[in-house]
């Protein structure tokens, strides 16, 4: 039989399991029951996007039971065909492969930027005589990360690679034969792992603070409200932003400010969007929007 854990992320970035299943067959009939359990087991709550590989049952399954998460495709599994479906004994194979991770794996290209050098990419190297390539532009919305910057997390979460090593997480917990009962007090123990990992690492967030690199408030501001885990990433993004970013001009719109920052590294300007609101009596400045200004 096989196993199927449905994996996300905590608050400190480690895999977390919703639940899991067992199916003996991996058909669409399997998948679509799947599903609709995962639904029951979380309350009929949906997901933003559920991230899968391009299983036929799975692709089938998915629209009837998902009805407002959006279906991803992994980005590692598509990418890890693109040799095979464009040539490698091609003698502009290093050419184009250099071109299309170019866009594939910017975080900070817009959707319509994409499409145009895709086509462009396109034109060059003949993609739109190769039936795969069409395909998956058609469905780009699904994979590109250009195209998944209006979900939450959406650019960050982009493979099933938090699934595979979930799955090596539980091997650890069993062996090659056994019952299912065996089975079964593995996987609590493989829970109750989990679970203790996540409230140890809660209760160290809770007694212990981080070290401030910076003076700058919104430094000391990110300690307080994020996972030491997260507010390491945090940090070092705000100590970039000290050498690298320059405010540029400042306007208020309504009840938002509007900074424009220069970022050197990179040579563009950026407008970020905020708005100070309160949340459980405290004053939370929330940056909600990021776009680039030529």
């Amino acid at each position: 039989m096989a196993f199927t854990p449905f994996t996300g992320v905590d608050n400190h970035k480690r895999s977390v399991t919703f639940c899991a299943a067992l199916v003996a067959h991996e058909d669409a009939d399997s998948c679509q029951w799947v599903l609709k359990r995962f639904l029951v087991a979380m309350g009929g709550k949906e997901p933003n996007y559920i991230i899968t590989d391009q299983d036929p049952g799975i692709l089938k399954a998915v629209p009837l039971v998902v009805k407002k998460a959006r279906h991803r495709f992994c980005m590692w599994h598509i990418m890890n065909k693109v040799p095979t479906k464009y040539g490698v004994t091609r003698e502009d194979y290093i050419v184009f492969i250099r071109k299309i991770n170019t866009i594939i794996w910017d975080e900070d290209i817009k959707a319509a930027e994409f499409d145009a050098r895709w086509e462009e990419i396109g034109e060059e190297h003949g993609l739109n005589n190769i039936d795969w390539f069409k395909e998956m532009f058609s469905k780009r919305n699904q994979w590109v990360m250009a195209h998944c910057g209006d979900l939450e997390m959406g650019v960050i979460m982009r493979t099933t690679q938090r699934s595979e090593s979930e799955n090596s997480f539980f091997k650890r917990f069993e062996g090659k034969s056994g019952t299912l009962l065996e089975f079964l007090l593995r996987f609590k123990s493989a829970m109750d792992q989990q679970r203790h990992t996540h409230k140890k690492l809660d209760n160290e967030d809770k007694h212990t603070s981080p070290k401030m690199e910076t003076h700058l408030a919104l430094e000391a501001g990110g300690a307080k409200m994020y996972t030491h885990k997260v507010f390491k990433e945090f940090q070092e993004e705000a100590k970039y932003s000290i050498d690298t970013c320059k405010s540029r001009g400042f306007a208020e719109i309504d009840s938002l400010e509007v900074t424009t920052v220069r970022d050197a590294s990179e040579g563009q300007n950026y407008d970020v969007t905020s708005c100070l609101v309160k949340a459980l009596n405290t004053e939370v400045l929330i940056f909600f929007l990021v776009e680039v200004t030529l």
